[in-house]
């Protein structure tokens, strides 16, 4: 049995090549706050019934379906101010800023928004990335190399909620830390008094959705407020093409200030794009990757991002941030192709890592843990992998010369709580930090056989207590008539884009579907064409394809040749 992922609906393929739904939940929102919200948005019943299905109030509806910066929290806290102080008295009197980042996309992005931003002020300025030969986060190789180049000021990005032992070092140097990130915090996060702020919004709301590029965004707009900058909110617009970028590509939700940062910043890329006055690494990275039209969050989670994020798997990840920092198209277009051709080998060294990953799979384990030699900056991506194939989590690590283990670990598509079952196993481990669905972590020497033990009851424990853990359900959004699908039906759902991690693409079921003609598009997808004129994409082979009437769940999208309304088909049954 195989499991795909098809516009965040979860499928089943049978390797017969049919696919079907494992359980199908219809969501039922109460009627009444249904009429409020359609009344108050102005908009019909159907898309009233998805968005209270996704939470929506009716006073906040018509900012979901129209994003602007309006409705962005704005850095008001005194957390932000005293940040945004510290920033602007270094700037004032010269001092020298470091910038560290992630080698992750979200960790360049965010490296890459505050150096812009305070490059506008001054040029006493750095900016450094991890390597993961080294280590992620703010390590004490880092802070002595950032004390060795003079800086007075480190302004961490996407990293150091869990470097207290390193920020101590670095106030115990002469060196000012302000760290900004996202990732939830440790149980002994770093202090303030000796760092100047922990701007971590996890720290004050666990629901915080913020990528670290959010925050690393923020904190640019608070700078520019504390400089009484007149431009500032103009010029921290112009950042949103980033931050859009690492938010989408780090899987954040896209729910509250992560929405509109996102939906604004594709809006702007592509508009940019039009222009041909886009920033010349991301028109790069976009002529590389193929893309053709306007892009989507499909485009930068599938086509730009990993091509960000292949060099830091394979190599020193500068290259990418140079990327984003150049005004030069004729070296965008040179780092973009090196990035590419990473990407391509990063690809090649993932399937081979994956196979090899497989064949350790202990069937017993609820939590799968795999050792093996081959994977080094691709364990996050090969434990992703092993999860999606065997329904399970999974960790990928390695066995270093000390005799600790290290890589990652990633939840899939299932509903466990990945940090939650870490950290009953805290004791256990080095180092370690993440989400609910993705983590790395470092076992100490001759703790492994605890550790697999111990995250194997954490798990089934999980499962104890919500059977549905491992295969989620399937949430239906309403049932409709075919018919109704192409009346009208795509001028508000793209409203409700940009889709991902918590606001997931709308799934609807119609009954009495027949199939009238269908082709193979490529191998493992059919293109069928149904009674009544509509398409839909179904995973599987022509064999696999219904007879006679059955009844689908699907999403749909807009064809981007013909302009038409397609079906994508996540399940059927007779």
């Amino acid at each position: 049995m195989a499991r795909l992922y098809n516009n965040g609906a979860r499928i089943r393929v049978s390797f017969a090549g049919r696919i079907y739904l494992a359980r199908w939940r219809l969501l039922e929102p109460d009627a009444d706050d249904v009429s409020e919200l359609a009344r108050v948005a102005q908009v019909d019943l159907l898309c009233a019934r998805v968005l209270t299905n996704r939470g929506v109030l009716p006073e906040a509806a018509p900012g979901f379906l129209s994003p602007s910066l309006k409705t962005v929290g704005a850095p008001e806290e005194e957390v932000w101010r005293v940040a945004a102080r510290r920033i602007s008295r270094a700037i004032e009197s010269g001092e020298r800023i470091g910038v560290f980042g992630d080698y992750d996309t979200d960790g360049i992005t965010s490296a890459a928004t505050l150096y812009l931003a305070l490059s506008r002020y001054t040029n006493n300025l750095l900016v450094k990335l991890p390597t993961r030969q080294t280590g992620y986060g703010l390590l004490e190789p880092y802070v002595r190399d950032l004390f060795a180049e003079g800086v007075d000021l480190i302004v961490t990005a996407d990293c150091g909620i869990s470097n207290k032992a390193e920020v101590e070092l670095a106030h115990s140097l002469g060196m000012d830390v302000v760290v900004t990130d996202h990732h939830i915090p440790p149980e002994n996060p770093p202090e303030s008094p000796p760092a100047v702020a922990i701007l971590d919004p996890k720290l004050w709301d666990a629901q915080d959705p913020l990528a670290g590029v959010g925050v690393a965004w923020k904190l640019a707009w608070a700078v520019a407020r504390e400089l009484e900058d007149p431009d500032g909110r103009r010029h921290i617009g112009r950042l949103l093409d980033l931050v859009s970028i690492g938010t989408i590509v780090d899987i954040a939700p896209l729910v509250g200030d992560n929405r509109a940062l996102a939906s604004l910043g594709l809006k702007y890329m592509n508009r940019s794009l039009s222009a041909e006055n886009v920033r010349p690494g991301i028109g790069a990275l976009v002529r590389v990757s193929g893309v053709r039209g306007d892009l989507d969050e499909g485009d930068l989670g599938w086509k730009l991002g990993p091509r960000l994020n292949s060099i830091g798997r394979i190599q020193h990840p500068r290259p990418a941030l140079d990327l984003l920092l150049t005004d030069d198209h004729r070296e965008a277009l040179k780092i973009a192709s090196l990035l590419n051709q990473l990407n391509s080998e990063r690809q090649h060294r993932t399937r081979y890592a994956l196979e090899s990953a497989l064949s350790e799979v202990v069937p017993e384990q609820d939590f799968k843990v795999v050792v093996t030699e081959e994977t080094g900056g691709l364990a996050g991506l090969v434990a992703g992998r092993v999860a999606g194939a065997t329904g399970r989590p999974a960790a990928v690590l390695n066995r270093r010369v000390d005799g600790s283990y290290g890589g990652s670990a990633r939840a899939g598509e299932t509903d466990v709580d990945l940090y939650g079952a870490l950290f009953s196993v805290r004791h256990l481990l080095r180092e370690w930090g993440g989400h609910r669905k993705a983590a790395g972590l470092s076992v100490e020497p001759g703790n492994f056989d605890a550790f697999v033990a111990g995250v194997n009851e954490a798990v089934r424990a999980q499962f104890g207590e919500n059977p549905e853990v491992f295969e989620p359900s399937i949430e239906v959004d309403a049932e409709v008539p075919l018919e109704g699908v192409s009346n009208g039906l795509m001028s508000w759902h793209e409203k409700l884009a940009p889709f991902g991690s918590g606001n997931s693409r709308p799934v609807f079921a119609s009954a009495g579907l027949r199939v009238e003609g269908a082709r193979q598009l490529w191998e493992g997808m059919s293109l069928l064409r149904l009674k009544g004129g509509a398409t839909a994409k179904l995973p599987g082979t022509l064999e696999a394809v219904p007879e006679g009437p059955f009844e689908a769940a699907y999403a749909v999208s807009r064809n981007a040749y013909t302009g038409g309304t397609e079906l994508e088909i996540v399940g059927w049954r007779r």
